[in-house]
């Protein structure tokens, strides 16, 4: 009995701890704002904002929207999901750039999810495409990290030892899910139906985990590339917004910087990073003597400039609450999918 006691106990149990580590983050941020922040400098640095580098920062974002855009189009035809038009495409990816605002990180990939399913797609392959999206996103969030870890090895202290032994450690993880490839299809399928929600009881897990292992190598190579491609775009953003605030560090060192926030985020530590990458800034804008106020102004506005460039989403959110299920395509929902992954 107290064995059955202690597993019923373990799922919110696991969720408290998961609840727990996210607001790391956001409590960082609130020490920063409380004790490091100098308000009158950050009054100053905000009222001299450059709004040409800003109105970049809100291009690189539609940059972002449109790659992701056409990294889904591609993982549809992957999957052998009822093909889609761009605009349609275009829609959910704003609605699901806006959801990242408010989202745990490892759960992003599933608010597109949940428009698939009210659009009429299958479960098993919508779910394969959103969690094949999120491993590509993370393996090129450790691409840029290993490079950042790289090019500040110099300047940025222990974190950068930290952020490259926690690079080895994923390198060291696929090398060995790679060995253990035989057995690698019963661990994802157990993975799948872990995941809160999805997977249990449909029928589907055993042909949705099969479908991303045989993902085509070269469509996964597309689909890297593309992530790699708004992983760079990103960079490019936090950029723009650096020399918005007036800091005139070069653009090899922010990409860098980039880099370890990008590998932060494989951390549960935080909502869309909030916290843990103003930590980062203010830790590299020590390191190379610049102010720490525009640090935290920096992270502030990464946020407002991606809640911006993403508000076309909140039209497709509230279009789809007021239908209830939301528009299906043009197509009936009862039409199959073509084939299965290649």
């Amino acid at each position: 009995m107290e064995q059955n006691l202690r597993a019923a106990a373990s799922p919110g149990a696991r969720r408290a701890a998961a609840w727990a580590l996210r607001a790391v983050g956001p409590i960082v941020l609130a020490f920063l704002l409380v004790r490091v922040v100098d308000y009158g400098e950050l009054r100053e640095l905000l009222r001299d904002l450059r709004y040409g580098w800003l109105a970049g920062a809100l291009g690189a974002v539609q940059l972002i929207v449109l790659f992701r855009t056409l990294r889904w189009m591609e993982l549809h035809a992957a999957f052998g999901l009822r093909p889609a038009p761009f605009s349609y495409q275009l829609r959910l990816t704003y609605a699901t750039s806006i959801a990242t605002l408010v989202l745990p990180q490892i759960v992003n990939p599933l608010s597109r999810l949940v428009l698939l399913l009210q659009d009429g797609y299958r479960t098993g392959r919508s779910l394969a495409a959103s969690i094949s999206e999120k491993l590509l996103d993370l393996a090129s969030y450790v691409v840029f990290g290993v490079i950042g870890s790289i090019a500040l090895a110099s300047t940025f202290g222990g974190l950068v030892w930290w952020a490259a032994g926690l690079a080895v450690v994923a390198v060291a993880g696929v090398s060995f899910a790679y060995a253990a490839r035989s057995r690698l299809g019963d661990f994802a399928a157990r993975l799948i139906e872990w995941l809160p929600g999805v997977g249990r009881g449909d029928g589907n897990t055993a042909e949705m985990t099969e479908d991303i292992l045989s993902l085509d190598r070269a469509v996964a190579m597309r689909v890297l590339l593309w992530s790699i491609a708004i992983s760079f775009t990103q960079a490019t953003m936090l950029f723009f917004i650096t020399r918005a605030v007036g800091i005139d560090l070069s653009y090899p060192f922010m990409v860098a910087v980039w880099g370890i926030i990008a590998l932060s985020l494989l951390l549960p530590l935080s909502v869309n990073g909030v916290g843990t990458r103003e930590a980062i800034l203010v830790t590299a804008f020590s390191a190379v003597d610049r102010s720490t106020d525009a640090a935290v102004a920096i992270g502030l506005l990464t946020l407002v400039i991606v809640g911006i460039g993403s508000s076309p989403g909140l039209i497709e959110w509230v279009r789809r609450t007021l239908a209830g299920s939301g528009r299906r395509l043009e197509e009936p929902a009862a039409v199959a999918e073509s084939g299965r992954a290649p």
